[in-house]
């Protein structure tokens, strides 16, 4: 039987003989195989995601986004009238259903298909890259004397003597440690003492041991860990995975209400992360042959809805305006507090700005090497995204609810960047469109990349108008199919129709106009306009993968010199490492907080006026 790693407390693992139990066969979209046992009549969604895996829907199990395809082998009831208007004949013919709407009543063999490429361990952090040292933590090597029979003096009261310009700050297990191998006529002992600034002994080992330090990004969709050694500042091991939160909702607002409307939602959400979490720390360790007692401290950054949930902390001041969490500033507590491995490391959430401007974008900024006086933006493109201004060593931050379609949400053939999405687009000359496809496969759906290349790429060739509208002439180059909801361009039919719906247009049109609003708002703010910028920044997993003249040809970017546009990675993965390792990052975090001033665009004078004028893909550059 195959388990899936770090999950175990969300398993229903019954015996054969349980009369009401049936069995469920599942392979994962890595292609290992597990089985599980699960009440008669409970829904694939539910069952799938209680085993810590994920179908690839965005909508929570409500049944309204029909994304959460799998295939099903064996005898399942058939579909309903509201199923069968998301799947089409040949996907049912095929054995394709959808999770939340299918009941299990009979032995079943589920298949998963593969959701997600995560890019982030490949491109933006690297095993061996290591960043500069800036604490007081060593390894100190000192002898005890063994035990007199004649005048026993206990294991600490030595230590002490061995050391006497430091206190002693020892976890009960380590004392229970050196208990254990303490005894009367024993000679001398060689032991090693990590001792922090120099006078404050926290851990006595019996030789030597890496001294590990856990970086942590926490996304709405994805995970991201790193650890780094604490002595060398050397990046270990890194790791990312799904945040299986996903299952409660896509997007932040989603899991908010989850919280509110159920009375242990708060703890249902912060339990399925710190599983999520302690299953990549889990497999780090075992890859670099440390175990969690090695852990000494975790740097934590995220978006306000994510921190609270990971510290269980009540998320409803993020249910309605004003938008305000519980903390800003940074907070620490010992691991054992959210159940995270190492119990005894520190916990160190950066601080946070304000409403749904986050530690990432604290640590984003901490990790940039430029000049303070330069005019920048850095802008953080997800479902909810953030946007900072600095000029003159000032800044301002506004966050921008652009909705799930830019990460394939919300899409009709949207999906992550996982093995058959588009993630690229070209135009050829001749008006002929060229994709390029994740992991070689036929075509699945698109992803966000490869959205706003298609977007530009028909903009660019007057397939649509400045409005959005899909025009005639496109059915002369491409193939378009005509409902009663309009127009849809195909792309592949290759598996099944990949299409890009007129509402799809829109609902790329309604995200850049929210992220384009932001950056003008904040534009205005400073007093100046695109043409004073140095440069722009386009941080986070899904940043980096943008064209930037292609964001600049549907609007969502201003007018600059592309070369001004930099592509720059996790940046808030980079942020946490260099606060792991020095005092002084984690000091100019909160300095950097101190220094931004939030914007709050609800109640900006004349944002419903600028959010319309940039609803168009006009190229319009006057904030």
């Amino acid at each position: 039987m195959y388990l899936k790693g770090g999950n175990a407390a969300f398993f229903r693992l019954w015996g054969k003989n349980m009369s009401n139990e049936i069995k469920i066969d599942i392979i994962d979209s890595g292609g290992h195989t597990f089985s599980c046992w699960s009440d008669r009549g409970r829904r694939l969604w539910d069952i799938i995601a209680a085993n810590g895996l994920e179908t690839g829907g965005t909508c929570g199990g409500k049944g309204t986004c029909g994304k959460c395809k799998l295939k099903v082998e064996g005898q399942i009831e058939p579909p309903g009238e509201a199923e069968r208007r998301h799947l089409l004949p040949e996907e049912l013919k095929a054995g394709e259903r959808l999770a939340c709407y299918c009941s299990v009543q009979n032995e079943i063999k589920v298949q998963l298909y593969s959701l997600d490429q995560d890019r982030k361990t490949r491109v933006f952090f690297k095993p061996g890259e290591e960043y500069p040292l800036d604490h007081s933590i060593e390894i100190r090597r000192i002898f005890i004397p063994g035990m007199d029979r004649e005048q026993p003096l206990p294991v600490l009261s030595r230590l002490a003597d061995a050391l006497p310009s430091c206190a002693l700050e020892l976890s009960l297990d380590n004392i229970s440690f050196l208990a254990a191998i303490d005894r009367a006529g024993r000679p001398a002992l060689e032991l090693y003492a990590l001792v922090v600034e120099g006078r404050k002994v926290t851990r006595v080992m019996r030789r030597p041991e890496k001294i590990l330090g856990i970086a942590l990004d926490l996304g709405s969709t994805s995970l991201f860990a790193a650890v780094l050694d604490m002595l060398s500042g050397e990046t270990l091991h890194v790791a990312s995975r799904s945040n299986m939160q996903r299952v409660y909702g896509a997007d932040i607002i989603s899991r908010v209400s989850y919280c509110m409307e159920n009375e242990n939602g708060l703890h249902e959400l912060q339990q399925v992360l710190i599983n999520n979490v302690n299953s990549m720390i889990a497999e780090m360790l075992a890859q670099i042959g440390s175990s969690a007692d090695s852990i000494y401290r975790y740097t934590v950054v995220g978006n306000p809805v994510m921190l609270h949930l990971f510290a269980e902390i009540n998320v409803a001041g993020f249910a309605h305006a004003p938008y305000c969490g519980v903390f800003r500033d940074h907070l620490t507590f010992p691991a054992s507090a959210p159940g995270l491995l190492g119990g005894q490391a520190e916990v160190f959430i950066l601080p946070q700005v304000g409403g749904f401007v986050g530690a990432d974008t604290v640590a984003g900024l901490l990790s940039l090497d430029i000049n303070k006086t330069a005019s920048y933006l850095f802008i953080d493109i997800g479902t909810n995204g953030e946007i900072v201004l600095n000029h003159r060593d000032k800044m301002w931050a506004a966050s921008a609810a652009a909705g799930p379609a830019l990460e394939g949400g919300n899409i009709t053939c949207g999906m992550r960047a996982g093995e058959g999405a588009i993630d690229r687009c070209w135009l050829r000359e001749e008006g002929e469109l060229v994709f390029n496809v994740l992991g070689n496969a036929a075509v699945r759906g698109i992803c966000g990349s490869g959205l706003i290349d298609l977007t530009a790429c028909l903009l660019k060739a007057g397939y649509i108008d400045a409005r959005g509208t899909i025009n005639p002439s496109a059915s002369e180059n491409l193939s378009v199919i005509r409902s009663e909801n309009g127009p849809s361009i195909v792309l592949s039919q290759e598996l099944n129709p990949v299409v890009l719906t007129q509402d799809d247009i829109r609902q790329v049109q309604l995200a850049k106009s929210a992220l384009r609003t932001a950056i003008d708002v904040l534009l205005r703010e400073a007093g100046i306009n695109h043409r004073d910028l140095d440069c722009i920044i386009l941080a986070g997993t899904f940043g980096t993968y943008l064209d930037p003249e292609n964001c600049m040809t549907i609007g969502l970017l201003p007018q600059v010199d592309k070369k001004k546009i930099i592509n720059a990675g996790n940046t808030a993965a980079r942020g946490a490492a260099a606060a792991l390792l020095s005092e002084r990052k984690r000091c100019e975090a909160t300095a950097i907080r101190d220094k931004i001033q939030y914007v709050e665009l609800a109640s900006y004078p004349g944002f419903q006026d600028l959010f319309i004028q940039h609803l168009d893909f006009t190229l319009t550059n006057n904030p």
